[in-house]
């Protein structure tokens, strides 16, 4: 999966995260799990070898290193990058 495929849904599942718990302003603890749903659902095959919990716990690690890193890149370029080096290495 290329690192443009991951930045590309990246890009679209904060939206639609946030359209999902309108009702809480995008609140949600298990944003990750939620996320890494949604993610699958709609990776192009063929499809890395993830299940739901890998993916949910590298979203995690991603957002608590982009936090702690003091990056200014955009999250979902960080995340993306942070996902594939760590499928694919």
């Amino acid at each position: 999966m290329t690192l443009e495929v991951w930045t590309d849904l990246l890009s679209q599942v904060g939206p639609a995260h946030h359209r999902a718990f309108l009702a809480t302003d995008g609140e949600d603890a298990d944003w990750p799990t939620w996320y890494a749903a949604w993610l699958l659902e709609r990776l192009p095959a063929p499809a890395p070898e993830v299940d739901e919990g890998r993916l949910a716990a590298l979203l995690a690690e991603a957002a608590e290193t982009h936090k702690t890193s003091g990056s200014t890149e955009d999250w979902p370029g960080f995340y993306a990058r942070y996902i594939t080096e760590r499928l694919e290495g």
